[in-house]
């Protein structure tokens, strides 16, 4: 009912918000799944008293490593299962509602507008900012000749500068991604209900993008001999 509640959040109104919200819509339909975000606390301790029945409830959770700083790959993809690990602690099923293959918090805007809110841990990839997909009498442009591009927000980390957005760090390949990927897929299998990339399609960035993921063979299981073994 409602998308990343801040994991300050008084956690008596957060509880008694989502009771409501639940009887409101299981009396409307029975059959129609709950899903609550976890506010960030990702814990049977913090959630398991909210409810005496979990039918048809599952608990959202958001899972980034681009926040955690790693700088080896074996830690990478170790996190998934020590963190996914916790969802058999929570008496609701779990859904990952958003993850993504990105090692690094680069992406153009990702901390708002204009502003990144986390500090990089490498060295960005810059890559020329993509262009309208409007037609060209409609279409419009910035000025790709500029150092910088305002309004800025608490940083200058995000913005365009001479036409070039930033996008994931290389400091892990791609061959690196891919065996994030087949980690990440594996502790789905054994610790969540669900999962869902986030997002479906960027332009610049093929680490938050499902059908790039998907095309190199990522995320396709079909495309790697160790998902039929």
């Amino acid at each position: 009912p409602v998308n990343e509640p801040w994991w300050s959040s008084d956690f008596a109104t957060l509880k008694n918000f989502y009771k409501d919200v639940r009887q409101r819509l299981h009396t409307a339909n029975p059959d129609a799944y709950f899903v609550f975000h976890d506010a960030f606390h990702f814990s049977g301790d913090d959630w398991n008293d909210m409810f005496d029945d979990w039918t048809n409830v599952a608990m959202d959770t958001h899972y980034y490593q681009a926040w955690w700083g790693h700088s080896d790959l074996d830690s990478f993809k170790a996190g998934y299962d020590n963190s996914l690990g916790w969802s058999h602690t929570i008496d609701a099923e779990v859904w990952v509602g958003e993850w993504s293959l990105a090692t690094d918090v680069c992406a153009f805007w990702l901390g708002g507008f204009n502003d990144n809110n986390t500090p990089y841990s490498f060295d960005c990839n810059w890559v020329e900012c993509p262009y309208s997909y409007l037609p060209e009498e409609t279409a419009t442009d910035f000025d790709r000749t500029a150092e910088t591009l305002g309004p800025f927000g608490s940083n200058k980390l995000s913005t365009v500068s001479y036409g070039k957005c930033p996008s994931d760090s290389l400091f892990f390949s791609d061959d690196d991604v891919d065996q994030i990927a087949k980690s990440a897929l594996d502790a789905f299998d054994r610790n969540v209900g669900a999962q869902f990339m986030w997002t479906f399609r960027n332009e610049i960035e093929d680490r938050w993008s499902y059908n790039k993921s998907f095309e190199k063979g990522w995320i396709n299981r079909n495309a790697n001999k160790s998902f039929l073994q």
